[in-house]
């Protein structure tokens, strides 16, 4: 719970609730401004909020993402009447008569929410600023880790066993590592771990990438279920930038696309590519759009493929055509590339339409 005045007094809504809802309250305020909030948000008007506002402290929404991602999730927002409340703090919340009267029931009376220069009225608050694992009493203090200087999680190596603790006995999966906090991450931690504890306890070698989480947080897969969704995997172009990569930027309105149109009429959506010049590999992808979910996947192929050996994009093209309602969007970025190769737009790093 964030430490805001008023905040944990006032019994928000968080994420639990607002997944789990038995009534729909008129009027909401939702604080943040990432995934939790968004989805909230976006789920919370459909069933039938009628005055919704998001208050978040970023500039924009999602900002983990490419900047274009937040902004277009922000238009769909303000289409749908949901106000949206970048760069601003909230200095306050108050509530009439807090109770606790279960998981999804609306927690009291009316809640006031201070934030800027205003006050907002609403009949129920999310706090959606993000968790950190609940590890000060498991005894992790015992085993001479101190969790609380790294905000509750534990680091571990690539066999996600736990740094610091000898006898290659204690292993950490899940959010409490904080490599990724995300529901099939920690399947996959989960399955490594299993792979792991086994071929160890019979003193065999561990040789091959079942054995070691390879999708670091430089490569993992993930959809936020807004309307537009945004997909995405590995770096932004930021991201990639920061890490001293020379990257050339591939984007492309996909509004265009015959799967789009099919879809639904007035389609928005964009994609951009993040390729490493030096090896000609996709280092990341975010696509933004209805049903763009289904097209991480080819993309994240591509995208770890590149730390296994090398997909280099001349062959990522048949892994990431395939026969999806928003599909052929990356052949035609791939001839759009190869039309502008040589070219200024080419040599300029950035392939545009």
């Amino acid at each position: 719970m964030p430490d805001l005045p008023g905040l944990r007094d006032a019994l928000p809504w968080t994420s639990r609730d607002v997944t789990n809802l038995h009534e729909v309250p008129r009027r909401v305020a939702v604080i943040g401004g990432g995934v939790v909030a968004c989805e909230s948000a976006c789920w919370l008007r459909g069933l039938g909020v009628q005055e919704l506002t998001v208050i978040g402290s970023a500039p924009g929404l999602l900002g983990k993402n490419e900047p274009f991602a937040g902004e277009l999730v922000r238009q769909a927002f303000a289409g749908r009447g949901v106000r949206v409340v970048p760069r601003s703090t909230v200095n306050r919340v108050e509530r009439v008569a807090p109770k606790d009267t279960g998981e999804g029931h609306v927690h009291g009376g009316e809640v006031t929410v201070v934030f800027g220069d205003e006050q907002i009225t609403v009949d129920e608050v999310v706090a959606a600023t993000g968790r950190t694992p609940s590890s000060a009493d498991i005894g992790l203090a015992s085993l001479g880790l101190d969790a609380a200087t790294n905000r509750g999680y534990v680091t571990t190596d690539e066999h996600l066993e736990v740094v610091g603790v000898p006898g290659q006995w204690l292993y950490a999966v899940g959010d409490i590592n904080g490599r990724a906090l995300l529901t099939h991450m920690g399947k996959y931690q989960g399955r490594i771990c299993g792979a792991v504890i086994g071929p160890r306890a019979q003193g065999r070698p561990l040789n091959g990438t079942r054995f070691r989480d390879i999708a670091d947080e430089q490569k993992i897969p993930q959809v936020t279920f807004t309307d537009p969704q945004v997909a995405s995997v590995g770096l932004t172009e930021k991201a990639a930038t920061a890490a001293g990569l020379d990257v050339e930027i591939i984007e492309h309105d996909m509004a265009g696309f015959a799967g789009t149109s099919l879809l639904r009429d007035g389609y928005v959506g964009r994609a951009k590519l993040v390729v490493d010049r030096a090896s000609d590999t996709l280092v990341g992808a975010t696509f933004v759009g209805a049903d763009v979910a289904e097209l991480v996947h080819a993309a994240t192929v591509a995208v770890v493929g590149e730390r296994a050996g090398g997909v280099g994009m001349a062959r990522s093209c048949p892994r990431l055509d395939h026969p999806t309602r928003v599909s052929r969007s990356r052949p035609r970025r791939l001839d759009r590339r190869d039309r502008s190769s040589g070219t200024a737009a080419g040599a300029a790093g950035r392939t545009t339409s």
